[in-house]
């Protein structure tokens, strides 16, 4: 990845992302009025040529572009529990552990976190593969993490994440602090107790029309400020259709059990409460 830029104006917490959009061939001015111009590559598939954002849409509209941009380049990678390749295959040693398939959220969940950032500058592309569900079903910080209403066991503060990915680690953080590491272009895993959220043709003026009794997903962005934000899912449960795509704050305040923010090893750690 390339050194992170330093646009004039342009928020630190913003670098990573603009910085991501540049190497993709995108590039961002702000003019006197203090418009942002985020101007795309030739031939892109979205069909702009330029979008204009203020100081306040600024974020949630490079993360838009951004996500759009990475899960076209299979950079932002959802795994799926009933991939074929491992749906089958059953994880844990204790009496009643299942298949990844049927419990395979947890793992599933942290493979998309580590595919992404392995694509974006810890590791050869070609090396990704490994880091596919059965591979993070072996680590021993939680355990049976999706079966629903009877879910038994949630991971440690840290997900135990060296112990298999020595360069990458783990911290719980809160619903804020996970807020804001999303505005930076951080992903978050979180395990929800009884949520609803919306797919991707669902309306959000309308009721949810997906929920879990409980279940791990993943946190890839957030939109607005305050008790009306939007936060984006990437949920390995269902298929594209079918998927959780949209969750509203107030749901994850009354019915998340948890944030987790992995990260390359570095990062500051200061930044993550622990709690």
């Amino acid at each position: 990845m390339p050194k992170t830029l330093d646009i004039p104006g342009l928020p630190e917490t913003l670098r990573d992302p603009a910085t991501k959009l540049y190497s993709y061939g995108f590039t961002l001015k702000r003019d006197l009025g203090g418009v942002w111009t985020l101007t795309f590559p030739p031939g892109d598939k979205s069909g702009y040529g330029r979008v204009g954002f203020t100081d306040n849409d600024l974020a949630s509209g490079l993360l838009r572009v951004l996500r759009g941009e990475e899960e076209q380049r299979g950079i932002l990678h959802r795994y799926e529990q009933f991939d074929t390749r491992w749906s089958r295959i059953v994880y844990g040693h204790s009496p009643g552990d299942t298949t990844i398939a049927a419990a395979g959220c947890g793992p599933t969940s942290l493979s998309i976190v580590l595919q992404y950032l392995m694509n974006n500058g810890s590791r050869p592309r070609s090396a990704t593969y490994s880091v596919a569900p059965p591979k993070n079903g072996r680590l021993r910080g939680y355990t049976r993490p999706c079966l629903g209403a009877r879910h038994r066991g949630r991971p440690d503060d840290s997900w135990r994440v060296r112990e298999r990915w020595p360069e990458f680690d783990g911290s719980r953080v809160t619903l804020d602090e996970a807020a804001a590491l999303l505005e930076e272009g951080k992903l978050i895993v979180f395990l929800c107790h009884g949520c609803r959220g919306y797919s991707r043709n669902r309306p959000l003026h309308r009721q949810p029309d997906v929920s879990y009794g409980g279940h791990y997903m993943v946190l890839a962005g957030v939109e607005s400020q305050g008790p009306t934000q939007i936060f984006y899912v990437v949920d390995p449960g269902r298929n594209a259709a079918r998927a959780m795509r949209f969750i509203t704050r107030f749901e994850l305040s009354q019915h998340a059990a948890g944030f987790w923010w992995v990260y390359r090893r570095g990062e500051p750690e200061t930044r993550a409460s622990g709690e």
